[in-house]
């Protein structure tokens, strides 16, 4: 009987935890912190010190988390880094494509975003942003994301006000 692989894992907090028990959490954070920092900057009279201070050492920390991916039969690259990579440059649909024709790999975009995080996060803040530039509202966007399938960060469909967020967002 063949062991079971392991499971990717998040360094959080600490420790090493399994990735599909962070991710949502993770993005949760992510989403709560932007709009804690766009109040503060925008809202400066309603913020405390606290929460100025804080802002900044959570976005660090949300920074900090890693991946640690199970080694892999057959001489697969290690994705994680590879995926950051990739998300840096390229849409998810875009990342995705040159890991299938590049290095023959072939995963779906829930397993990329396991293993990229805020790489995915910042793929669609660069893309937002285009948008933006080229006046496509972010109800648009949003729509064009639901429609491709693209989960948004803390779960649910995309909506304008979830596009704002990450477009306003200091990530």
């Amino acid at each position: 009987m063949a062991d079971k692989p392991a499971d990717p894992m998040i360094r959080f907090g600490g420790e090493w935890v399994p990735a599909h028990e962070v991710w949502e959490k993770m993005e949760t954070a992510t989403v709560v912190v932007a709009t804690i920092d766009h109040f503060n900057e925008h809202f400066p009279d309603l913020s405390t010190k606290e929460t100025r201070d804080v802002v900044p050492l959570v976005q660090q920390r949300l920074k900090q988390i890693e991946l640690r991916m199970p080694p892999r039969d057959g001489g697969l690259p290690d994705l994680g880094p590879l995926a950051n990579e990739l998300l840096d440059e390229h849409s998810p649909e875009g990342a995705l494509a040159a890991m299938r024709e590049r290095h023959g790999v072939q995963l779906e975009l829930q397993h990329l975003i396991q293993l990229a995080g805020q790489a995915y996060v910042g793929a669609l803040t660069r893309e937002a942003t285009e948008f933006e530039a080229n006046r496509v509202l972010p109800e648009q966007t949003a729509e064009l994301w639901n429609d491709s399938g693209r989960p948004a960060p803390g779960g649910g469909l995309w909506t304008a006000a979830k596009v704002n967020r990450l477009l306003h967002s200091k990530a």
